[in-house]
């Protein structure tokens, strides 16, 4: 899979969580979620869920930057980027194991 729709398919996830457990409407990939507080510390609580769960990763309190939840956009690389990092592990887990 490129990059591109993979991005495009997480953002579209990410946007469907936004709207459907924050109730947020009319946000784009790059609404600024946090300058103009969308998204309070509750609200990020919600979205770290909704990551955890849609996409299998953990965030962890190293994770936790405003510039990597800013937009839609910066959490669908974060996102890519933790899952991939994610599956480069358990892979040399399990050739360690072989």
């Amino acid at each position: 899979m490129s990059q591109l729709p993979e991005q495009e398919e997480v953002s579209r996830i990410i946007l469907e969580g936004l709207r459907d457990k924050l109730f947020l409407d009319g946000v784009t990939v790059d609404t600024n979620l946090v300058e103009p507080g969308l998204i309070d510390s509750a609200g990020f609580i919600r979205l770290f869920i909704v990551l955890e769960e849609e996409f299998d990763i953990e965030v962890t309190a190293h994770d936790l930057s405003l510039d990597r939840f800013q937009t839609v956009r910066s959490i669908s690389e974060f996102v890519i980027a933790k899952r991939r990092r994610t599956v480069a592990s358990e892979s040399s887990v399990d050739a360690g194991r072989a």
